[in-house]
């Protein structure tokens, strides 16, 4: 009985996993293809095959600036909120820290709260101090709400290393940072890579938050796709160019993923 329920459970399971495969990655596949369709409008059947809507997207100023733009303030979000969630996770580790459980719900907090709070929230204190909409403010939000994301990947890989690790640089003369440095940072290095990796993404494709910061004339990749996927002109161009960021984004998670296993393989060679 147990073995056929054992069967049962694992056939469930295997359905619900292909079934989430195929509606994450459905949508991308149709994107990508659309991109070559030698026609305005995403029907079928396809009209022909095409690169000319890339061409023309290649060429389009406002919409690259948008994806630069975007690229930008995901890769300092990234290194920002990786550095904070470190530091947060160190903290959270300790073996004796005061109000544990209070500092570990407010670090976790934005988990729970909806983006488009946050954005009205950061929108409302700005004009209170009589401060603009600027890309540093959506910076700022977006760093707040990836940080918990980092520190649940940080911090389980620091409560699975050795405490005597450290305690036996420390008798060897090293002090509380170079300990660090030399001991457990290289150790985390997995971590590290998937903290930043997730905090690139959330930055990248978050659009509630930067649709009530963003000044006007600066907008980010996801609020341009937005506004011209609407626009008949150019939606061939925003789904061209979003078959570019889905091509670049698997490149990165490829390699980001290779670095990761190189890094473990490494550590659990020394």
């Amino acid at each position: 009985m147990s073995a056929a329920a054992g069967r049962i459970a694992r056939g469930v399971l295997g359905g619900y996993f292909l079934l989430m495969v195929v509606f994450l990655y459905a949508p991308m596949v149709v994107l990508v293809i659309f991109s070559f369709n030698d026609n305005t409008t995403p029907t079928l059947p396809l009209a022909g095959f095409t690169t000319h809507w890339y061409h023309i997207a290649l060429g389009n100023d406002l919409l690259l600036a948008a994806v630069k733009r975007s690229a930008a303030i995901a890769a300092l979000n990234g290194f920002a909120a990786t550095l904070l969630a470190i530091l947060a996770a160190l903290a959270l580790s300790a073996p004796r820290m005061f109000a544990r459980p209070v500092v570990t719900a407010l670090v976790m907090l934005p988990l729970v709260v909806p983006y488009v709070v946050l954005g009205v929230g950061m929108l409302v204190l700005l004009k209170t101090l009589g401060l603009d909409q600027s890309l540093s403010a959506v910076l700022f939000v977006h760093v707040v709400v990836s940080v918990p994301y980092g520190v649940l990947v940080v911090l389980p890989r620091l409560q699975t290393l050795d405490p005597s690790i450290q305690e036996a640089a420390r008798d060897l003369g090293a002090g509380e940072i170079t300990a660090f440095v030399r001991v457990t940072l290289p150790l985390i290095v997995p971590a590290i890579l998937s903290s930043y990796l997730i905090a690139f993404t959330i930055s990248f494709d978050e659009y509630a938050i930067a649709s009530f910061l963003v000044p006007p004339g600066h907008d980010t990749f996801p609020i341009f796709l937005y506004s011209n996927a609407r626009t008949p002109a150019l939606r061939p161009q925003t789904v061209a160019i979003a078959g570019l960021v889905i091509a670049v984004s698997l490149v990165l998670v490829v390699a980001a993923e290779i670095g990761r296993r190189t890094a473990e393989r490494r550590l659990e060679g020394v």
